[in-house]
C-alpha cells in the first residue's frame, strides 16, 4: 500500500529531525513550544521515536498576552504528558524598551530561554521555509542589508556570548508552511486569535501581501526562500574575504565593566567607507550588541573616528556606552561601586576585591574608597617619587570611565595602593599582600534575537 501525500510529508519531517538526535548524542535537547500547528506538529514527530521522547524537555513561554494563555499552557503539557515528553511552562513578563508587542515577546521569550536551558543544550524551533521568505520581506522593508537579508540560520548560538554552548537549531526551514498544514492533519493544536491581527507586520505580510503576489507569482514563496539561499551564501563568501581586514581591527580588551573586544581607530580609517561599516559591525558583533537601526549611531561612529586622540566622544546606545579612548572604540556598562569598603571580599565593579586566604574585615586605620574620593590625595610609595591619580591614569592607559570608580587601598588618609594597578608599598603597608583584584571575564554581551 503506498502512503498519502500526508504520511510521506510527516515521515520527511521526522528524518529533518534525525540530525540533531544522532549528532549531539549526549546533548540535552529542548522543544520551543507554542502549542500553535509548527511546534505542536514537531512534538508529535518526535513521540514517533520513543527514543528521542527521554531525551527531549519541552517549554512553553507564557506571555499573558490573551485571557486564555493559562489555558493554553495547560493544554501544551497535556499534549507532552500524552506523548511521554518533559514539559516546563514559564510565564513572562514583557518589558517594552521602545519597542513593539512582536519583540517584546520575542525579547522575553529568548530571555526565559536562557534562564532554562542549561550550559550546553540544544534548542528546537519549527520555524519554516514560509517563516524564512516573510523574514525576507521584513528585513526588505526595514532597510536590512546583506547581512540581514540572508534570513535565519539553520542554527545558531543562543546567545553571543563567546562561552556559549547553547544552540538553536531549525531543522524545518527546507518545508513550506502549507506542507506542515498536510501533515499536521488529525492533529489539535492551539489557534492564537493575535495570529490574524494585521497591525502586525508578520500578519500582513503572510495574510495579504503573500496572497496578492501569488496571484501574478504562483511560485513566490519558494522564490523567495531559494533568494534567502542566494543571499546566505553571498554573505558567507564575503566574510571569508574580508576575514583579514576585519580581525585586524578588532583587539581583546580586559578592562573591567568593558566589552571584551576594542575597535582600531587606525585600522578603521584606514578602510573605504563600506568597509569600514563592516568593521564595526563585526566589532558590535563580537561583544554580543545589535546593529543600530537608523543613522544617529552611525552619524556618532563617523564623529567619533575623526576625533582627535586626546577628544573621547562618546554615545549611549542600547544600554550601553560606546565611546573613543585614544586610538580605539570601546563598549561598556555602568557598574554601582561601594562609596567605601571595611571588610573584605567585596564584589567591585565587574571584578572581587579579596583577601588571598580567609575573609577578615581590614585592620584598623585602612579601607578601600573609590578614586573620585580619592581627587586630592597622591600616592606615596617609599623610596619612589610621589604619584598624582591623574599620573597613574595615564601611565596605565586606563580609560575615563574606569577612572573615578577605580578600588584605592587608604591607610591613614593616604593612597597606598591603587588596587589591580600598583600593588607595590613600602613595608609598613603589610596588609595589602592579603588582597587580591582579579577581574571577571564576558563583560558585556547581549543576546541574539535572530
Amino acid at each position: 500500500m503506498s502512503l498519502s501525500s500526508a504520511e510521506q510529508l510527516r515521515i520527511e519531517l521526522t528524518e529533518a529531525l534525525a540530525p540533531v538526535f544522532s549528532e549531539y548524542p549526549g546533548t540535552a535537547v529542548y522543544l520551543a513550544l507554542s502549542g500553535g500547528m509548527d511546534s505542536r506538529l514537531m512534538l508529535d514527530c518526535i513521540a514517533s521515536r520513543p527514543e528521542w521522547c527521554s531525551r527531549v524537555t519541552a517549554i512553553h513561554i507564557n506571555h499573558g498576552l490573551s485571557p486564555d494563555a493559562d489555558l493554553w499552557q495547560q493544554e501544551c503539557q497535556r499534549h507532552c504528558e500524552a506523548c511521554g515528553v518533559s514539559f516546563i511552562g514559564q510565564k513572562v513578563t514583557l518589558e517594552y524598551k521602545g519597542q513593539g508587542t512582536e519583540a517584546a515577546a520575542r525579547d522575553a521569550r529568548y530571555t526565559a530561554f536562557q534562564q532554562l536551558l542549561p550550559r550546553q543544550a540544544l534548542l528546537l524551533t519549527a520555524h519554516h521555509g514560509s517563516d524564512q521568505a516573510e523574514t525576507l520581506l521584513l528585513r526588505l522593508f526595514r532597510g536590512s542589508g546583506l547581512a540581514g537579508l540572508k534570513g535565519m540560520s539553520p542554527s545558531r548560538k543562543l546567545t553571543r556570548h563567546p562561552d556559549d554552548e547553547r544552540t538553536v537549531v531549525r531543522p524545518w526551514l527546507g518545508f513550506t508552511r502549507e506542507q506542515l498544514a498536510l501533515a499536521a492533519r488529525g492533529l489539535s493544536w492551539i489557534e492564537d486569535d493575535s495570529n490574524q491581527d494585521q497591525t502586525f507586520d508578520r500578519n500582513w505580510i503572510r495574510h495579504s501581501l503573500l496572497p496578492s503576489l501569488q496571484v501574478r507569482y504562483p511560485s513566490i514563496e519558494s522564490t523567495l526562500i531559494e533568494t534567502t539561499h542566494h543571499l546566505s551564501a553571498d554573505h558567507q563568501l564575503l566574510m571569508d574575504l574580508l576575514s583579514p581586514v576585519l580581525d585586524e581591527a578588532v583587539s581583546e580588551c580586559n578592562w573591567p565593566a568593558t566589552a571584551p573586544f576594542c575597535l582600531s581607530v587606525e585600522a578603521v580609517n584606514e578602510r573605504s567607507p563600506r568597509v569600514r561599516f563592516h568593521q564595526v559591525r563585526y566589532w558590535l558583533q563580537k561583544n554580543g550588541l545589535p546593529i543600530p537601526q537608523g543613522k544617529k549611531v552611525w552619524h556618532w561612529l563617523e564623529q567619533a573616528l575623526s576625533a582627535g586622540p586626546d577628544r573621547h566622544p562618546s554615545l549611549r546606545f542600547d544600554g550601553v556606552v560606546v565611546q573613543r579612548f585614544r586610538q580605539h572604540l570601546y563598549a561598556w556598562s555602568e557598574q554601582k561601586t561601594p562609596d567605601s569598603v571595611d571588610c573584605i571580599p567585596v564584589t567591585w565593579g565587574r571584578g572581587t576585591i579579596a583577601p588571598l586566604e580567609n575573609s577578615q574585615p581590614l585592620p584598623e586605620g585602612w579601607s578601600v574608597l573609590p578614586a573620585r574620593q580619592c581627587a586630592s590625595k597622591v600616592l606615596r610609595r617609599e623610596g619612589q617619587q610621589t604619584k598624582t591619580l591623574k599620573n597613574v591614569w595615564q601611565e596605565n592607559g586606563v580609560p575615563v570611565w574606569l577612572r573615578d570608580d577605580w578600588p584605592m587601598l587608604i591607610y591613614q588618609g593616604d593612597i597606598l595602593a591603587v588596587l589591580g594597578l600598583m600593588n607595590e608599598c613600602s613595608s609598613k603597608c603589610e596588609p595589602v599582600d592579603i588582597l587580591s583584584l582579579k577581574w571577571r571575564q564576558g563583560a558585556i554581551w547581549r543576546e541574539t534575537t535572530e
